[in-house]
């Protein structure tokens, strides 16, 4: 490894372990503006493999449990809400599931945003929101959840069964609770990659509004 790719890693160390009050502060978490954007992964990592840190989804599940806290003994109608800014194409699903139930969980509303895309994992989660938002020309798409299983035939048996009951049905389950589609029409659609515009998914009652001005999602 060369000098400059050291002082670049410990740099890129510091600025995670160090600087990650500052960043929440200057990317509005005291205002209570969460933001999923890229890739949902069970963790994030350099290239350097010098050091990890916690994932994306770890970090915004602490702040809600840490808003909810503050808000203790706060009616829920009287909480202020936060506001998570979702521009992502999904990622893992065993991860994204770990939001969406702290979200479910949480007493102090959640406004979710979607300002590009909201791509399967991320579809998800973007509906669960009290109140749902998108941009006028952001994308939103759901699909069955799809992985690579390497190993023993038992086991890649036991991995499917468990994947058709907890991914297929928790998703099933997920997308028919949060909107007004019928089990025929997911049906039709869920075997495939389902694309929608906002006016799509407003249609279907995945979300509650297309932002026509900036102050509806601020």
């Amino acid at each position: 490894m060369t000098r400059y790719t050291q002082e670049r890693a410990v740099d890129a160390k510091a600025n995670i372990n160090l600087g990650w009050y500052e960043y929440e502060r200057i990317r509005g978490y005291d205002n209570r503006c969460l933001y999923l954007y890229g890739t949902i992964s069970s963790i994030d990592y350099e290239e350097t493999d010098l050091y990890f840190d916690s994932s994306m989804i770890s970090k915004l599940t602490e702040k809600i449990l840490d808003y909810n806290r503050a808000d203790d003994g706060i009616a829920p109608e009287e909480r202020k809400p936060i506001r998570l800014y979702i521009n992502s194409p999904g990622g893992d699903v065993t991860e994204g599931f770990a939001l969406v139930g702290a979200m479910e969980l949480s007493k102090t509303p959640i406004y979710t945003i979607n300002v590009g895309e909201c791509l399967s994992m991320a579809f998800l989660i973007s509906i669960v929101g009290t109140k749902r938002f998108t941009l006028p020309h952001s994308i939103f798409m759901m699909h069955e959840p799809s992985e690579m299983i390497v190993g023993k035939f038992s086991d890649i048996e036991d991995k499917v069964f468990f994947n058709k009951r907890f991914h297929i049905s928790r998703i099933k389950d997920l997308v028919l609770k949060y909107s007004n589609m019928t089990e025929r029409e997911y049906e039709k659609v869920s075997k495939k990659d389902y694309y929608m515009l906002p006016e799509d998914a407003l249609k279907h009652g995945f979300i509650d509004e297309i932002a026509r001005s900036i102050d509806t999602i601020l």
